[in-house]
């Protein structure tokens, strides 16, 4: 059977009251302590460094690492796919989107329970509020009550930004061509990560975008830069069908061969140039003169589209073919080896593997890669691989973890560069292009577990030897 998975509190301060604004921040508690164990189970999209803290406050309590573990068992990522899309923007949400919606908009764990009924099976709703209730306790004790005061305090700072981001917005929603209007407005629910400083994620959920924000952080206007990041994600998405097709053809009609790599970081170098960049610089009056995003080719692709981004902004100009061409051209050119390497080829990917689920594939990944988009086709050996290792365009990422001779076998018959290598209980990576000049990645390996430690030799590598297939 194929699966596809794609990348695509409350209790609120008393004083915050209701709001009409477009942009309404707030701390949402029941999003808090999903939050809470999401990152305690370092699921994508989590911030590390929150994890790292809960593991050493946790490290030795024997109930709170079994709840974590009963918690990641849990299917929370059911997929729903829109059809009618062009082939590169294909389009999906994962009812883990609702989820977080429903606990950023509810006061109560109780309310969230009745607000996923129908989502998720009502059995898994039942384990999910258990989990989530025993583990408030244990968020209480390491977060929110010490805490409390001091996300007040970024509240009330950031909340200061919501009549700028909403003319803000005018400008950005008109660069995207976006089929998003000022009437639908967005949920900004920010959560606590205790310290001053680390490695901090943002992510968004239809209209709510949900932003980790460190207890005694000062830099205010850098993390509003991050809530618009995450807002140009949504507008990127929900561009009118007839500028998705439009951007579609412009990438093709382009046809060189960094085309397709420079299109699958549009959307992230995009964000990054419009919301760390251009937005933080209307609100300052400068730009900022740090990093702009944690993974360096994204933080240098964006600062390379910089220029151009700010030129189409105040000319009130759309994303047009004449853009996306420079677009090719700069990331052709400062990055003349990315054909060959993994972070940027593992960007956009479909994976085969065999007893894997898509949210177990992404979270491996993930660990050591930017993933923007993944789809998973199990088993390997199955017509619907096949046909997919004939049409997709993404890199072909393989995962052979049993049955390897036999798997490794098959799939020659579609990669004869791999003819002479078979496995000899020994872990093999074999990276090479096709004959259409399409990315194929073979990891052989003697079990699941070994997955990680090849992900981290690819990681350290960098790129892959294009003289031969076998890597090491």
């Amino acid at each position: 059977m194929r699966k596809v998975y794609s990348f695509i509190f409350i209790i609120l301060f008393s004083y915050t009251g209701f709001s009409q604004n477009f942009f309404n921040y707030k701390i949402s508690k029941p999003y808090c302590v999903l939050n809470f164990l999401q990152s305690a189970t370092g699921s994508h999209g989590t911030s590390p460094s929150f994890k790292q803290f809960i593991i050493s406050k946790s490290q030795n309590d024997n109930e709170f690492i079994l709840l974590t573990e009963e918690y990641s068992k849990l299917n929370l990522n059911y997929v729903i796919n829109r059809e009618g899309f062009p082939e590169g923007r294909k389009q999906s949400n994962s009812v883990f989107d609702l989820i977080v919606a429903n606990a950023a908009s509810s006061n109560t764990l109780e309310e969230f329970k009745i607000k996923c009924l129908g989502l998720i099976p009502l059995e898994t709703n039942q384990k999910l509020y258990k989990l989530l209730k025993e583990a408030e306790k244990k968020y209480d004790e390491l977060v929110w009550i010490t805490n409390k005061d001091k996300m007040k305090k970024q509240f009330a700072e950031l909340s200061k930004f919501e009549k700028t981001n909403e003319a803000i917005f005018n400008k950005i929603r008109n660069f995207y061509d976006s089929s998003w209007t000022s009437d639908i407005p967005f949920q900004v629910v920010i959560y606590p990560i205790p310290g001053f400083d680390g490695f901090s994620t943002a992510t968004p959920h239809v209209n709510t975008l949900c932003v980790g924000v460190f207890t005694d952080e000062v830099d205010y206007a850098s993390r509003n830069g991050v809530v618009l990041h995450e807002m140009c994600h949504v507008l990127y998405k929900e561009q009118k069908l007839s500028k998705q097709y439009d951007i579609e053809e412009y990438f093709k009609d382009n046809n060189t061969l960094y085309s397709r790599f420079a299109y699958s970081y549009l959307d992230e170098a995009l964000a990054t140039a419009i919301g760390n960049g251009w937005a933080y610089k209307v609100v300052n009056n400068k730009l900022d003169e740090g990093e702009w995003y944690a993974d360096a080719t994204i933080n240098a692709f964006a600062k390379l589209i910089y220029p151009m981004v700010e030129q189409y902004m105040q000319k009130g100009k759309s994303i047009d073919r004449e853009f996306i061409n420079e677009v090719i051209k700069l990331f052709a050119r400062n990055f003349p080896k990315s054909i060959q390497e993994y972070s940027i080829l593992l960007n956009k990917t479909t994976v085969y593997a065999d007893d894997m689920t898509e949210i177990e594939m992404v979270n491996k990944l993930a660990d050591y890669f930017q993933v923007y988009s993944l789809s998973l086709s199990s088993p390997i050996i199955h017509k619907y691989s096949f046909e997919l290792m004939e049409n997709s365009k993404d890199t072909q990422l393989f995962i052979i973890h049993k049955n390897q001779n036999q798997t490794l076998n098959e799939i020659k018959k579609y990669f004869p560069q791999i003819e002479n290598y078979k496995f000899e209980d020994k872990p093999l990576n074999l990276s090479f292009f096709d004959l259409r000049g399409k990315a194929v990645i073979v990891l052989v390996l003697n079990n699941k577990e070994e997955i990680k430690t090849e992900l981290l030799k690819m990681k350290k590598q960098g790129f892959f030897d294009i003289k031969q297939p076998l890597q090491y």
